[in-house]
């Protein structure tokens, strides 16, 4: 879609925030929801009015600066690894969602059972830094993603591309077929199918040690209920493992999630579970595949991950989140490098979210991460000479606040501040080994058309 000699990132972000500036149709179909406000502007309404069609698209620029004398900016401050400019998402999405009151990665709403079956779709192309974070192994090289491209050039990938059922048995049931971004974490931020605006421009530890998409089936389903009561709902799902299209060690995992409601909707709980073999599932070569590596592919080593979050509305203006999360990788592939030979992680991040006006918001989140053994890719630091790995392990501290503007409803407006402590074994996380902390500085734009 996107050629590999691409336009300088500026050049693709400028029009968009100019066409967001000057042109009265593209702000007035914004005001129906940005969400697909330019497509509207162009083409009318009719697709999505008659046929339940949304063509819609973001794109995601950024710049960020740390204070360790690096051009590193540390993986933490995930997905930005480069100093400087980023042009971390230009995405087009065509999708269709059901009508019904279950959302497959979201959960059950109120109101009752609509009797009437119903079916979507959603495509999402992407191009940017971020796409190297959602390729699919076993599937987007086929669409033209470049292997071996570098860490900080922009790539282009198919994000998702599923076909998605609403039923109406049980309470209300949803089921989802394909290549979709994962039903765990807090701050995955794909399930309404806008990938780009999450709450931080950074992330959080466990979200890096964690999935990003799957391959497979996801069914999802609301217990009949009375009306006006709270609502429970329910994921089961099986997948190629994570980040896979192809599963080398041929085991499928196993996903299985439950999802509280209260009765007037301010209280969410989310208990999200992943389970099944984690060998050889690792690909250093195409930066894919799962970010944990263990074993080979014939081997079977347990893999397990969990995230419970519980999220609640004080009132108008504020909402807290708190997430807590554990996993475990039998014979994880740098575990020795602690003396131990299955690998553990956990830890818990608080969000408190504040609105300070109509058009603005101010976020903040602190984390805390621990790790017995290094086991993420990016935590260790492969020497590229000899291939020796130099990893860093222990308990990770971050601290995240930002501003978030809308002056316009297609444009956000951010700037964030972000710090970092690591105390533990192993070298330094930060400064290419040389520091123990450090602050991150970032602006980025986003544009929701």
């Amino acid at each position: 879609m996107i050629p590999r000699k691409h336009l300088p990132a500026s050049s693709l972000l400028g029009p968009l925030l100019a066409a967001a500036a000057l042109f009265p149709a593209f702000t007035q179909a914004a005001e129906s929801g940005p969400d697909g406000s330019l497509f509207r502007s162009v083409f009318g309404d009719s697709l999505e009015k008659d046929h339940g069609i949304k063509v819609h698209g973001w794109a995601q620029a950024g710049w960020i600066y740390n204070d360790n004398g690096s051009d590193d900016v540390s993986k933490q401050a995930f997905f930005n690894n480069d100093e400087g400019f980023n042009l971390n998402q230009f995405a087009l999405a065509i999708e269709k969602t059901p009508k019904g009151n279950v959302v497959g990665r979201v959960g059950p709403f109120p109101g009752p059972m609509p009797q009437e079956a119903d079916w979507g779709f959603n495509v999402t192309a992407l191009y940017g830094k971020d796409a190297r974070f959602f390729k699919t192994y076993g599937f987007d090289e086929d669409f033209g993603v470049n292997r071996d491209a570098d860490a900080n050039d922009e790539n282009f990938n198919i994000a998702q591309a599923y076909l998605d059922f609403y039923i109406p048995v049980l309470g209300g049931s949803n089921l989802m077929l394909g290549v979709f971004h994962t039903p765990l974490e807090n701050e995955i931020g794909f399930a309404l199918g806008s990938p780009a605006p999450t709450d931080f421009y950074s992330h959080t530890y466990s979200f890096m040690h964690g999935p990003a998409k799957h391959t497979g089936a996801l069914y999802s389903f609301k217990l009949p209920q009375e009306e006006g009561g709270s609502m429970l709902g329910f994921e089961l799902g099986v997948v190629q493992g994570w980040n896979n299209m192809q599963d080398p060690n041929g085991d499928p995992d196993v996903i299985a999630n439950l999802r509280w409601r209260s009765a007037d909707f301010r209280t969410w709980v989310d208990w999200e579970n992943i389970y099944g073999n984690g060998a050889g599932d690792s690909f250093a070569e195409c930066a894919c595949g799962s970010p944990i590596p263990a074993g080979t592919e014939d081997q079977d080593l347990t893999r397990y991950a969990s995230y419970l979050t519980v999220s609640h509305v004080l009132d108008e203006r504020n909402r807290v989140a708190v997430e807590f999360n554990y996993g475990q990788q039998e014979d994880g592939a740098f575990a020795a490098f602690a003396n131990k030979s299955n690998a553990h992680w956990y830890g818990t991040d608080v969000n408190w979210y504040h609105r300070l006006g109509d058009n603005l918001m101010w976020n903040s989140r602190a984390e805390w991460f621990y790790t017995d053994a290094p086991v993420h890719v990016v935590m260790a630091n492969i020497d590229p000479q000899t291939g020796i790995p130099d990893p860093s392990w222990g308990s990770f501290y971050g601290f995240t606040t930002n501003l978030a503007w809308t002056p316009v409803p297609n444009v956000r407006l951010r700037p964030e501040l972000r710090y970092d402590i690591h105390s533990g074994n192993g070298r330094d996380a930060f400064g290419d080994g040389r520091e123990d902390s450090q602050l991150v500085g970032s602006f980025d734009i986003t544009v929701f058309f």
